[in-house]
């Protein structure tokens, strides 16, 4: 908080020009022989590059390593063909029994290199890819457009910022369409994300952290969580009894590649400002800073609104979300607004007996509570995401639950959604 003197760096501009049109490929292979093999061979064919650091989006082939497990590998090849139609998968293996070959098509692998690997073969193999990837391309197959990041920052703990951004995520992932929505906890300080959706998960931001050099796409699917629902979490592992610290090119690195595979990266950013949680906020498209009308939360509120729009973020950029709203509050929700200078973008309702069986359950408001009125909110605020302008969405987030909400008899607590 004492550094007044960062600067977000302007990112989401078109880098295209300084790379190669060339299609990328890229290595998720655990043998360090077999990997270095392989990128020697590929470096000697034209029209196709090897993926590095600078390459931030999904690839057009993978070349992926059988595990010891192959049905560990045939999911995995599955989840990353759901989440990106135009990419390739190359399978390479010792073991070349025809029920693997089989089982491996049929997940979606393209081309099957046995081991050793053999120059000519490989060679033939990535011909064949880039014949494919010349022909006419289908309208709708091509790679989607880098996915939405919606950061939700907490103007003080406690406001339920956890709270918003997993009913958010649960709320976008019913729309229409069925987008792809990632969940990221980069709360290092008492993250508790996975509670929200009762899950134990195995992995999180850690493992990635661990080693940075192993971020892949076939990678980050292994550490992610999926819910019933079909959202990927991924925890931060972290909390303020935890040692070691996630660090901004970590959550950079992790940030982008999930951005390149999903339709919306929901980040549950805490209420710490720290450099992580700058670097992640910066990489936003949207900032959502969620407040409550209490005083105390209302004084930092403007604390931190006046440190983004003093460290250059635009003001399009920036959110205000009022949580625990209740209809009666207008005239001090007028007063806070001029005290802020930001108008609120959207008003959740308080729904106390709602929101806390929701978390008690471990599941969204939407399932418990299908039918109150914080969980049509969440869906309004779902869709204001997918087409919406601000002002249309806020002003339906306010005309459509005021009126049938005065009739509830909805209790007041410090503690909600």
């Amino acid at each position: 908080m004492k550094d007044k003197t960062w600067k977000p760096k302007r990112v989401g501009g078109d880098s295209s020009g300084a790379s190669s049109d060339m299609p990328v490929i890229e290595l998720s292979i655990r043998s360090t022989e077999c990997k270095a093999t392989l990128e020697g061979f590929i470096r000697e064919i034209d029209g196709v590059r090897l993926k590095d650091g600078q390459d931030p989006g999904v690839p057009a082939l993978m070349i992926m390593e059988l595990e010891e497990k192959p049905e560990d590998t045939f999911s995995l090849i599955r989840e990353l063909m759901k989440l990106n139609k135009g990419m390739e998968i190359f399978l390479t293996a010792a073991r070349l029994e025809s029920n693997i070959l089989l089982e491996a098509m049929r997940a979606g692998a393209k081309e099957f290199l046995a081991q050793p690997l053999q120059k000519q073969e490989v060679s033939d193999a990535i011909m064949r890819f880039l014949e494919r990837a010349a022909a006419p391309v289908r309208q709708g197959d091509g790679q989607r457009a880098a996915g939405k990041v919606l950061a939700f920052f907490g103007g003080k703990g406690g406001v339920g910022t956890t709270s918003i951004a997993v009913n958010l995520a649960a709320a976008i992932k019913k729309g229409p369409n069925n987008p792809s929505v990632a969940l990221v906890d980069v709360n290092q300080h008492g993250g508790d994300l996975p509670l929200y959706l009762d899950l134990q998960p195995n992995h999180s931001f850690r493992d990635i952290a661990t080693d940075l050099s192993r971020l892949d796409q076939a990678f980050l699917i292994r550490v992610l969580t999926k819910t019933e629902l079909g959202i990927q979490v991924l925890p931060s592992g972290y909390d303020d009894l935890s040692t070691g610290r996630l660090s901004p090119d970590c959550v950079e690195a992790t940030l982008r590649l999930l951005q390149s595979s999903f339709d919306y990266v929901i980040l549950d950013c805490g209420h710490v400002l720290d450099l992580t949680t700058k670097k992640a906020l910066e990489l936003a498209t949207l900032i959502l800073v969620t407040s409550t009308l209490m005083v105390p939360v209302v004084h930092r509120t403007k604390r931190i609104l006046e440190l983004l729009r003093g460290s250059g973020f635009p003001a399009e950029k920036i959110r205000l979300v009022m949580n625990r709203f209740l209809s009666a509050e207008q005239d001090v929700l007028k007063e806070t607004e001029e005290i802020l200078k930001q108008k609120a973008f959207w008003l959740l309702p308080n729904d106390y007996p709602s929101a806390s069986q929701a978390v008690n359950s471990g599941k969204p408001l939407i399932d418990v509570a299908p039918r109150s009125a914080v969980a049509q909110s969440y869906r309004d605020l779902a869709s204001s995401f997918g087409g919406q302008s601000a002002k249309s969405a806020s002003k339906g987030s306010l005309a459509g639950w005021l009126n049938p909400f005065k009739s509830r008899n909805v209790q007041s607590s410090p503690s909600g959604a």
